[in-house]
C-alpha cells in the first residue's frame, strides 16, 4: 500500500485515476445536510464502499466528511482508500491512494 495520496478537487464526476470516478454530493447545506456519493469502477460497474462512517449502498452511499473509507471493484482487487471534504464554492476535495479491501474474516484461533 502506498503512502502517496493523490488529491483533486471539483465537482460532479471527479475521476479516481486507476479506479474510475466518484460523484459527491450533499442535500443541504450546513450541519443539517446529509453528504452522500455514487462511486463506479473503471468497467462502469458500482463500486463496493467500506468504512465506520459509511452506510447505504449497494448504488448510493452517505459517508462522514474528511473520515476514511475503502471503495472497491465487485472482486475486491481493485481498491482505494479515500477521504472526501467540503470545500467552500459546492466543491469537494477528494484524497485517495491505492487500498487493500479489509478482510472481515477471522483469524485461526
Amino acid at each position: 500500500m502506498s503512502d502517496d495520496w493523490k488529491r483533486i478537487e471539483g465537482t460532479g464526476w471527479i475521476p479516481l485515476e486507476g479506479f474510475g470516478r466518484v460523484n459527491p454530493r450533499r442535500d443541504n447545506v450546513g450541519d443539517a445536510g446529509r453528504t452522500y456519493f455514487t462511486a463506479m469502477t473503471a468497467d462502469d460497474e458500482y463500486a463496493r464502499a467500506l468504512g465506520n462512517c459509511i452506510t447505504g449502498g449497494p448504488e448510493t452511499w452517505f459517508y462522514e466528511p474528511d473520515q476514511p473509507f475503502y471503495l472497491s471493484d465487485s472482486t475486491g482487487e481493485t481498491c482505494v482508500e479515500m477521504e472526501i471534504s467540503l470545500l467552500e464554492g459546492g466543491k469537494y476535495g477528494v484524497r485517495f491512494r491505492p487500498g487493500q479491501w479489509p478482510q472481515a474474516d477471522g483469524g485461526a484461533w
